[in-house]
């Protein structure tokens, strides 16, 4: 077994990328991996040739070649790989008030994850401006963090409305929550016109492929009333080419791919949208926070789910961690608003 595990990687090297096989390597480990040699060899400093190789393996075109392919499946598959681990996991390590799974506003060194959830969830829930017998809508609700933030404010309960495509999490929305919660792929789903008031998304683009980000736009510009607000938090591509690690996304979300900031602008821009407010912020802390958590409840976690999804969770947090801090990545936040007639 510890043979075949060694001998893939050669092969994933050459096709996907040196990050890539690493990775996957660290993910078939048979037994737990040890946390702190873990976030360090992830996370750590590369020799120069090292690092080059790869920053630069597959060569561009393979590189497209790769990713174009990963690109053909469906959706739900990809958000399911993820997202429908377990949802009792997924408690072990993400904030106990709101289960949020985006990145929190950590404003002092000690701030509890909880305590700089809260605050991403307040600041997130101003950029809304949500108003009592107003029509929302969360695209990719998650477990309905936001829903209940935004509940809190206006208590009304009728007007808020999620898509998810987990079945873990719309489960986890009608036992708990009662929101009104469809499974649906927000990306291809129709949308009636003038419909909401508000529109949203925290944590949910960056499933958005570059090819169905102008078509998206268009079904929830016409979606929104004349005024109407589309605010987004998610993370975006520094740069507009893919790096040579790019593959590695695949591990972790097979079938998504971000695009470039700037790609985002000018498309929201092309759509009809202005843009009022754009910020950034700091993933780094929250990676950090979830990968000490996972840790801390490595017995509970290994009950939930087997070693190789442990594993591949352990990982995830350094590799994205990485990501960036090499300042590959920017988490965003905007508000667009639709114009009135």
């Amino acid at each position: 077994m510890q043979l075949a595990r060694h001998a893939l990687a050669p092969i994933e090297a050459l096709v996907y990328g040196v990050s890539y096989a690493f990775i996957q390597n660290l993910i078939r480990s048979p037994e737990p991996l040890d946390p702190q040699r873990t976030w360090h060899a992830v996370t750590r400093d590369m020799p120069r040739g090292t690092d080059w190789i790869r920053m630069h393996w597959p060569l561009k075109p393979l590189r497209r070649l790769v990713i174009a392919a990963k690109m053909k499946q469906d959706h739900v598959l990809g958000i399911s790989a993820h997202y429908d681990v377990s949802n009792d996991f997924y408690r072990l390590f993400l904030d106990r008030k709101y289960m949020f799974y985006s990145c929190a506003d950590f404003r002092s060194p000690t701030d509890t994850l909880e305590q700089a959830q809260q605050n991403k969830a307040d600041y997130i829930c101003r950029l809304i401006d949500p108003r009592p017998g107003e029509k929302i809508l969360e695209l990719g609700c998650g477990w309905g963090s936001m829903l209940r933030r935004l509940y809190e404010e206006t208590n009304d309960k009728s007007n808020l409305y999620g898509l998810t495509l987990s079945r873990e999490q719309k489960a986890y929305n009608d036992q708990h929550n009662h929101f009104n919660v469809d499974f649906a792929d927000f990306i291809t789903r129709q949308y009636g016109a003038e419909q909401y008031d508000k529109i949203y998304s925290i944590g949910a683009w960056e499933h958005v492929r570059p090819k169905e980000i102008p078509p998206l736009l268009a079904q929830l510009y016409r979606a929104l009333k004349p005024g109407g607000r589309l605010i987004k938090h998610f993370f975006c591509r520094g740069n507009e080419g893919l790096i040579g690690p790019a593959a590695c996304s695949q591990i972790y979300f097979p079938g998504s791919i971000g695009s470039s900031y700037r790609y985002h602008a000018k498309a929201w821009e092309a759509a009809g949208f202005r843009i009022t407010h754009c910020s950034i912020h700091d993933y780094r802390p929250t990676l950090r926070a979830w990968f000490d958590r996972l840790v801390e409840h490595t017995d509970e976690a290994l009950k939930l789910v087997d070693v190789h999804t442990y594993n591949r969770y352990l990982t995830f947090f350094p590799a994205s961690w990485r990501y960036f801090n090499d300042h590959w990545g920017i988490v965003t936040r905007w508000i667009l608003e639709k114009p009135r007639r």
